[in-house]
């Protein structure tokens, strides 16, 4: 038995959280400036949040429930 609601499992991101995060060195869409992003993975979306501005960048699907297995490939098509 749970207390959530009809409908809410817990496994939703609001009550999780993300399935994986880190700390990467990346250029900011936004601002331009080359610095930390805080990056979250949640069910097989990625997404970054520069610490300079604060900018988030749209979720992109990256491969399989823990990302790719190839990291370095994926940072050199997105750019980073």
């Amino acid at each position: 038995m749970s207390n959530y609601p009809p409908g809410v499992t817990g496994r939703e991101y609001q009550i999780a959280g993300p399935d994986h995060d880190y700390e990467e060195d990346r250029t900011c869409e936004k601002c331009g400036e080359r610095c930390e992003h805080y990056v979250e993975q949640y069910e097989g979306c990625e997404w970054a949040t520069c610490t300079e501005c604060g900018h988030t960048t749209e979720p992109v699907e990256i491969d399989g429930p823990d990302g790719p297995d190839d990291r370095e490939q994926l940072r050199a098509e997105r750019g980073y």
